[in-house]
């Protein structure tokens, strides 16, 4: 799997761990609402994409659905970790359904 982390300040990571979302969510969390986003691609056939922003909505990119995006607000910091830990695993139908769980009003 190749996977990579990017900042909106700029700082990237290849090969993604749990060490570096950890790192990522510590960095946004001091940083200014402009600055304070961060994203993590999978790249398989497609790019699979979740990323954060310091106000704790999460949008994602799955399989399956055709370019269309999933915007949510997270409750807290733990549920975002634990969201990327199911994305790092592929487990991109669980991620789906918690974002679909939170999902806000277009």
């Amino acid at each position: 799997m190749d996977s990579y982390l990017q900042l909106a300040s700029g700082d990237s990571a290849e090969a993604v761990s749990l060490r570096d979302i950890q790192n990522a969510i510590k960095t946004i969390r001091e940083m200014d609402d402009e600055h304070g986003a961060f994203w993590v691609g999978i790249i398989e056939d497609d790019e699979i994409v979740l990323e954060t922003h310091k106000d704790l909505t999460v949008i994602g990119f799955l399989p399956g659905m055709d370019g269309q995006e999933i915007r949510a607000r997270m409750p807290n910091w733990i549920e975002v970790e634990q969201l990327y830990t199911l994305f790092l695993d592929q487990k991109f139908d669980a991620v789906k359904s918690i974002l679909n769980i939170s999902a806000l009003p277009r």
